[in-house]
């Protein structure tokens, strides 16, 4: 499978066992095992010969530490291995702590979560559906922002109701008659809305909807996703639509009440509530 995506195309089995892909790594784990990989210091590193496929013993880091140019003496005998740990990975790459590593992998548990909690190394996490969910977020904007709009309305409704509740005599039949008319309001824009969400989820997939919302919040695959990938994209080749340098930062968050508070139509109220 290396040699064809190295080479494009089906290769002779002479050319094969060259195995030219192996120049684009300083080495080659397979079989690693994870998530015992990032959890379990005690896994046994062996040396695989690529000319037969057997595997060899080594030591380990005693083996690293005993060779009078440590891991660089070790990956002159050989860069390929099966199993081993995250201690041996760190040893012969020169790394000192975890976040030196950016993880790339596709499974949220055994790759991102494991290798983030454990070991403190960055993550890119490889959703492949990602591009399907951006189209159908893109080509249903104007029916979010028309669903952003009614439920901002009601907002608007239920704050001005709680306003005329604080202020207001309570007795009054012109009170009453005005906060009935406003629930009446809010039934008939619920109404409308429960059609235009449902619509706007079948517009990513027609019975499981968004991935990353559940009706108006944050799915729980979100939540994992944006606390424990650093980084998330639909395929690890769109590393090379950017620079080795380039560097990526996260957007500033706010908590609801953050976000109350920006909204043009939130005003302070100073007033003590005993």
């Amino acid at each position: 499978a290396m040699n064809y995506l190295y080479h494009g195309k089906k290769v002779d089995e002479e050319t094969q066992r060259k195995n030219e892909w192996l120049e684009l790594f300083d080495l080659a784990i397979a079989g690693s095992c994870k998530p015992a990989f990032m959890l379990d210091p005690y896994l046994q590193l062996f040396r695989v010969n690529m000319e037969d496929g057997s595997l060899k013993n080594t030591d380990g880091i005693y083996e690293m530490n005993a060779l009078p140019n440590g891991a660089k003496d070790f990956l002159k005998i050989g860069k390929v291995f099966q199993g081993g740990n995250w201690q041996h990975l760190h040893k012969m790459m020169g790394i000192r702590s975890g976040d030196e590593i950016l993880y790339v992998g596709d499974h949220l548990y055994s790759d991102v979560l494991r290798s983030k909690r454990t070991l403190g190394w960055r993550s890119l996490f490889i959703m492949p559906e990602l591009e399907g969910e951006i189209r159908a977020f893109s080509s249903s904007l104007p029916l979010r922002e028309k669903i952003e709009n009614l439920r901002r309305l009601r907002s608007e409704l239920s704050r001005k109701a709680e306003d005329i509740r604080r202020t207001k005599d309570m007795e009054d039949p012109a009170v009453q008659k005005i906060l009935a008319e406003m629930e009446e309001d809010d039934s008939m824009i619920k109404s409308t809305l429960t059609p235009l969400v449902d619509r706007w989820h079948r517009t990513f997939h027609p019975i499981w909807g968004a991935m990353f919302n559940s009706g108006y919040q944050d799915s729980r695959f979100a939540f994992f996703v944006e606390n424990y990938a650093c980084l998330y994209t639909s395929r690890a080749s769109n590393l090379g639509l950017v620079s080795s340098n380039k560097s990526f930062r996260t957007t500033m968050e706010m908590l609801p009440s953050d976000r109350l508070v920006s909204d043009p139509q939130t005003s302070l109220d100073e007033t003590n509530p005993w």
